[in-house]
């Protein structure tokens, strides 16, 4: 054992690596010039104290460090990984990263959700393509890149993203945050198709569409000839 031990120190000693005693271990240091010290920041990671050295096998050592992340995580860290800069944050940076590669817009990261990322995937799954700003329809993050920019950010929770007029398009100079919800049920009485006024129960019984779809169809902004199309089943 002894043998071990004075084989592996004069190898050390034979590479010119600075050695320390840390009690009663044989310390080496690593050939990198940074010094490490109480204070440095080294990427997320500001050093607060030393730690028990790193023991390899029972004989080799490397000093350690417990820093503080800026997350407010503390974590042990090896001096030498410290210097190479394979260590810079108690694992956050990289979850970030994770994250990151995985959310195109920053609407969404799991399961938790931006609310103006919620009100724009509602605008797109209850309307049809042709109601909706094109800019706001693009693929790959671009189309909620887009309403993000133009709608703005929501003021308060109890603000929904209402249209203005409700018989145009959903775009941006046609949509705003709004406090005052209207008032949800049949957006109104009677609708006119091929020139004839009739109301929405004479509607619905005349071309065979359940008169809550009907109504359910005009408060999401289809026209009157199309809200009275009958329903298909496959």
């Amino acid at each position: 054992m002894f043998d071990a031990v004075h084989s592996r120190v004069m190898g050390l000693m034979s590479s010119r690596r600075p050695l320390f005693q840390h009690g009663n271990v044989l310390l080496a240091e690593p050939t990198s010039s940074i010094i490490v010290d109480i204070g440095m920041n080294f990427g997320r990671l500001s050093v607060c104290a030393e730690d028990e050295p790193y023991l390899w096998r029972g004989r080799f050592s490397r000093r350690r460090w417990i820093c503080k992340c800026e997350c407010g995580k503390l974590t042990s860290v090896r001096e030498d990984m410290l210097k190479n800069g394979r260590t810079s944050s108690c694992g956050c940076f990289r979850n970030d990263q994770t994250a990151d590669r995985f959310t195109l817009h920053g609407g969404k990261r799991s399961t938790m959700r931006l609310p103006e990322y919620q009100a724009w995937q509602t605008l797109l799954h209850r309307n049809s393509s042709e109601l909706i700003c094109a800019n706001w329809c693009l693929p790959n993050g671009e189309g909620f890149s887009n309403f993000f920019r133009d709608i703005g950010k929501r003021p308060t929770p109890k603000h929904r993203l209402v249209r203005v007029n409700a018989k145009e398009p959903f775009s941006p100079a046609n949509c705003l945050w709004s406090d005052q919800i209207p008032r949800r049920g049949v957006p109104r009485r009677s609708i006119r198709i091929r020139n004839v006024e009739m109301t929405l129960r004479e509607a619905a019984a005349q071309f065979g569409v359940p008169y809550a779809v009907l109504c359910r169809r005009l408060q999401r902004g289809w026209c009157a000839e199309r809200a009275v199309q009958p329903l298909v089943v496959a």
